[in-house]
């Protein structure tokens, strides 16, 4: 695959057969403006079979010539390993107006799909199933999709085109269905997502604080979404967990299964310091079924100052559907 790839022209379409491949422990590197579309994802499956370091993806788009990338209609499945910190789909360098559609993601420790790079990436990932990205041996990582910027600090643009967005997926088992550090943008709307026995103690959408990365979180827009859980016993621990950035949270369907519908934090400072680097100064919270919204750290961030309970002035949603899926 990887020499049809070197010969593909930009601007080509790389149609890959139904069938069932182990591609081992290589990692199938492919420019921007090259696609790679499968016959369907019940059709076309690719296997990461093999121990590899935690640095490699089965597929990583390079996006540094500024060109577009595309993925569709086939499923990528991970060793399932709690040793192996494997990922799947790598968006990498800034993207900008990629498509990741029509797919299935699956047993990939690390992460499904990781979008990192400069701060200009944007695209859609749509129609795609996330399932089992996790392992309960580590209890760690175990991403749907994870969304890292290179740290630079752009301004707050609620609304626009600029963010990664993922919408209307089937989530289920991640550990954190959607995750983001390190002064990443992302929208995530009409998603399905559930969590079951063995992630119920994580948030299921998630926005880092200042942690690993040199900056959190900036920016999230979560709303449309369906959140519940299939358990035998407990409840989950939060539906949305934000410990980092600004944003808004709005018309989310909660089911009562999980105990907290919005959890703020603070990340990476001690309660009591203000304003934390990265820390939560512009949040609104409104219209969820679940009005409940729990504060790790009141002393820090405050009703009234740091997030509020009514819509955000003059904030209208990106279009929906997301205009590059045609």
């Amino acid at each position: 695959m990887q020499a049809a790839v070197n010969a593909a022209a930009s601007g080509t379409t790389l149609n890959i057969p139904a069938g069932d491949c182990d591609w081992g422990t290589q990692q199938l590197n492919v420019p921007a403006g090259i696609a790679l579309r499968g016959a369907g994802r019940d059709k076309t499956t690719i296997r990461r079979i093999g121990s590899v370091p935690e640095a490699r993806y089965l597929v990583a788009f390079d996006c540094s010539n500024g060109k577009r990338a595309g993925f569709s209609g086939m499923t990528l499945i991970g060793n399932g390993n709690g040793a192996i910190h494997d990922k799947g789909l790598g968006l990498l360098y800034g993207c900008v107006d990629f498509t990741v559609a029509d797919s299935r993601f699956t047993k990939f420790i690390f992460s499904a799909i990781e979008v990192t790079g400069p701060v200009k990436q944007r695209g859609v990932i749509y129609n795609n199933e996330f399932i089992d990205n996790y392992s309960n041996s580590l209890r760690n990582l175990g991403y749907g999709v994870v969304v890292y910027g290179d740290g630079s600090w752009p301004a707050l643009e609620l609304g626009t085109q600029n963010a990664v967005f993922i919408e209307n997926n089937y989530m289920s088992g991640n550990r954190h269905h959607v995750a983001s550090n390190n002064a990443s943008r992302y929208v995530f709307r009409y998603n399905t997502v559930i969590a079951n026995d063995l992630t119920k103690d994580f948030a299921m959408a998630d926005a880092h604080g200042l942690s690993s990365s040199p900056r959190g979180s900036r920016s999230w827009e979560i709303y449309n979404n369906n959140f519940s859980a299939k358990l035998t016993s407990g409840r989950v621990y939060a539906a949305i967990g934000i410990r980092g950035g600004n944003g808004v949270i709005f018309n989310n369907t909660i089911s009562s299964d999980i105990a907290r519908p919005v959890m703020l934090a603070l990340e990476g400072s001690t309660c009591g310091t203000y304003p934390a680097p990265d820390q939560i100064r512009q949040a609104w919270i409104w219209n969820n079924n679940l009005g409940e919204i729990s504060n790790g750290c009141t002393a820090s961030i405050q009703l009234g100052r740091d997030y509020f309970t009514t819509g955000k002035s003059g904030y209208v949603p990106y279009t929906y559907p997301h205009p590059l899926r045609g």
